[in-house]
């Protein structure tokens, strides 16, 4: 149709210019010129009239966006997959030190399904895959993209903003395994909870903070073999709370320093000396019931700072890079925790509440880990590790480890490692690993 329109307006226009070409009298000359005139103002009318058609065609149509082949972008509204490997082998010489007895074996598979869900939230879910645990929910969480006054609000469940490795994924960590602080007072993979998280960056001092806050069901796993009178998130004192404060400030054009500080709270189960009989309120209508009990609730409260201290060199700094990194934590544990109200099976034997398991006490644990960049893609580093260790009655252990990191690509890494570890009381342990990771689709690194 607007093809139609734009030759007629083509032939109006040089219709009448050819005819003026033409030899003749004065008269019919002047007469041509009147012609030419009246055409010239027939077709500029007729072209005003086109043009206003054109606009109000595009304006009643609606637009769709087109892809690269002229098709509309994504129309099923695929999210990204993704996948990760991370492949460990234990050579060392006393024997395998993995948790699954294995030489060689698959850590973890992780599978990420990552998209935009609309204007509001994005979503992310990172499903892991073991022998030992075989599928888990490591991560599942909607992230608020359009909160006003720079807010940032998390719901679902997220590795625990508390301290600065906490929040990495295993594979994409620097090391093999965390370290044994992280192990120890948090948990061997990372420290996750499930709840809420919010956070906000400001610069009020001319640097940038960033206030992090969570509210989870819990601040530990359910232990299987350990019965309480309550559940622990019967009474909101008895979720986890987490704070942490985010201090980055440059130092230079190639480096920058990042200092922070975390604070853990909430109640998880306490190990008694045998069981007893405890009045439970269900909330039934039967009233409260008998139930043996053999653990009760105590709050355990965790504190921690975090420095790194980044360099990397602007013109060579696709050679050349260091990381210097250290945390320190210490976990404070209730000493007297109450204990529910008991019933007595024969009324003519005293009544006796056990004891804890194991004497309350604190625990501290810190590390220090230098990583320097050797070439373009080989790295290495080392850490010193030091925790006085929960499960072995507060005892220490040391240890002392270096690592040579190569990344043939992005999307693949190996990663070589000795320690040498000793828990107060034994013999030095050596061990001897090796790690390959490999990544297909748009996974993205997590923050280091």
């Amino acid at each position: 149709m607007r093809i139609s329109r734009h030759v007629v307006v083509a032939l109006l226009l040089v219709a009448p210019v050819a005819r003026a070409q033409q030899p003749d009298s004065a008269a019919r000359s002047r007469a041509r010129a009147d012609s030419i005139a009246k055409a010239v103002r027939d077709s500029i009318a007729l072209m005003k009239e086109l043009g206003a058609a054109v606009a109000a065609d595009t304006t009643t149509r609606p637009s769709v966006p087109v892809g690269p082949q002229g098709g509309p972008t994504n129309p099923r509204l695929l999210p990204d997959f993704s996948a990760v490997g991370d492949l460990v082998g234990d050579l060392s010489p006393k024997g395998t030190t993995q948790a699954d007895k294995t030489r060689f074996g698959v850590r973890e598979v992780e599978l990420a399904v990552q998209a935009v869900v609309d204007p509001y939230f994005r979503g992310d879910v990172f499903l892991g895959i073991s022998d030992l645990e075989s599928i888990s929910i490591e991560q599942a969480f909607l992230t608020t993209t359009s909160l006003p006054n720079e807010l940032e609000l998390k719901i679902g469940r997220f590795l625990m903003p508390f301290g600065k490795q906490n929040t990495t994924h295993r594979h994409d960590l620097h090391t093999i395994e965390y370290p044994w602080v992280i192990q120890k007072l948090l948990s061997d993979d990372g420290l996750k909870g499930t709840g809420l998280w919010g956070s906000r960056v400001f610069s009020p001092f001319g640097f940038y903070q960033e206030l992090q806050l969570t509210a989870i069901d819990r601040i530990s796993p359910p232990a299987e073999d350990l019965t309480t009178a309550e559940a622990v998130n019967k009474s909101l004192g008895g979720l986890g709370f987490s704070a942490r404060l985010r201090n980055y400030v440059d130092l230079s054009e190639a480096a920058n320093v990042e200092l922070s500080f975390s604070a853990l709270t909430g109640k998880r189960e306490r190990a008694l000396n045998g069981s007893y009989i405890a009045l439970v309120d269900d909330g039934s209508r039967s009233g409260p019931t008998a139930l043996e009990v053999n653990a009760t609730l105590a709050r355990q409260s965790t504190f921690g700072a975090d420095l790194t201290y980044r360099w990397r060199p602007l013109q060579q700094g696709l050679y050349q890079s260091f990381i210097l990194q250290g945390e320190v934590m210490r976990q404070v544990n209730e000493r007297n925790p109450s204990l529910p109200a008991l019933t007595c099976p024969d009324a003519t034997i005293p009544c006796v509440l056990p004891s804890l398991a194991a004497p309350a006490r604190d625990y501290n644990g810190a590390y220090v880990f230098a990583r320097l960049q050797t070439g373009q893609r080989q790295f290495v580093g080392a850490r010193y590790d030091y925790v006085q260790n929960p499960e072995n009655d507060g005892r220490t252990l040391t240890a002392g480890s270096v690592y040579l990191e190569w990344f043939p690509s992005e999307f693949s890494k190996l990663n070589f490692a000795y320690e040498g570890m000793k828990n107060s009381g034994a013999n030095l342990l050596n061990r001897l690993l090796v790690q390959a990771t490999f990544s297909l689709g748009p996974h993205k690194p997590h923050p280091f």
